[in-house]
């Protein structure tokens, strides 16, 4: 039996990051969803159910900071890990204390530091 890939969903508006993004996790053995905009991610996340979600924070529709709100206070999505990817200097402080986002990865990033900090997340290493 062919073991279940973990599920990473992106949600990132820009068409290079995220065909950049998905190329990374899919080699890196991931099934790999991806949603280009705020206002769909949450019904992605809870449809997909993942292991992770990458999550940018400037987005049309809903930002980040407000998908993660959300996912905060929904009990089906509490317990997904967020990373959020975003080239905002202040993107660390504005989750300080918040237990579903685990880690940042600031752009433009290094492929293997993104890969890292994802096997790390998922307990992969």
């Amino acid at each position: 039996m062919e073991e279940m890939k973990k599920k990473i969903v992106i949600v990132e508006d820009e068409r290079d990051i995220l065909q950049l993004l998905n190329l990374i996790l899919v080699r890196a053995g991931y099934e790999v969803h991806a949603c280009d905009n705020g206002r769909n991610a949450i019904p992605l996340i809870k449809k997909i159910r993942p292991h992770l979600v990458i999550l940018d924070l400037m987005l049309p529709g809903l930002d980040g900071r407000t998908i993660v709100e959300e996912m905060s206070k929904d009990e089906d999505l509490f317990g997904t890990p967020v990373m959020v990817a975003s080239a905002l200097e202040q993107a660390g402080q504005m989750f300080t204390g918040n237990p579903i986002v685990k880690d940042f990865c600031y752009k433009p990033f290094r492929t293997s530091v993104l890969l890292q900090k994802v096997k790390t997340i998922m307990g992969d290493n």
